[in-house]
């Protein structure tokens, strides 16, 4: 089963195992919820360990959870810096919305259809979700993720269309 990246742990909260994540979701209410099975997993090393949420808070822009089988600070430290994995299932999505694996090596082109480059990465910022676009000089440009410069998203096709405005490139 395809997996997806819902959050990442960032810090330890409390003796009793609590982590804090770093939330990579439109929907955390429906990810981060009791039963929720997850999968940490640690890119660095391929390690990955199943567990289920016990309990999950919202704290200012962050989750905090506790997690079965994770009952300490010793322990939950040993997970600081792993991602949250679910299951990808297609019908959660509503209109408008993509999981970050599917825009990944989709074409970018502009109005005029002109290529700009291929997405190498989407990138979460407080703001708003950015592209990372390899150009195929070598660079990599950074494009906001939003309405205003989206003018069409086909992922059968692979393709995205943006507008450019002067300076973005």
């Amino acid at each position: 089963m395809e997996k997806v990246t819902i959050g990442k742990i960032t810090n330890t909260v409390g003796l009793r195992g609590e982590v804090k994540v770093f939330v990579i979701t439109d929907f955390p209410n429906k990810r981060f919820k009791k039963g929720q099975l997850v999968t940490l997993y640690d890119e660095d090393n391929s390690d990955s360990f199943e567990t289920k949420i016990l309990t999950a808070r919202k704290a200012t822009d962050r989750y905090v959870l506790s997690l079965a089988n994770i009952d300490n600070i010793d322990e939950a430290a040993k997970y600081i810096g792993y991602s949250l994995l679910v299951t990808k299932e297609k019908e959660d999505l509503p209109k408008g919305f993509f999981f970050h694996d599917d825009l990944v090596g989709c074409q970018v082109f502009d109005e005029s259809q002109t290529l700009i480059g291929i997405v190498k990465k989407v990138e979460d910022y407080p703001a708003h979700r950015t592209l990372r676009i390899g150009r195929e000089d070598g660079n990599d440009v950074l494009v906001p993720f939003i309405k205003f410069f989206i003018k069409d998203v086909n992922i059968e096709q692979r393709a995205i269309v943006f507008k450019i405005i002067d300076g973005m490139l």
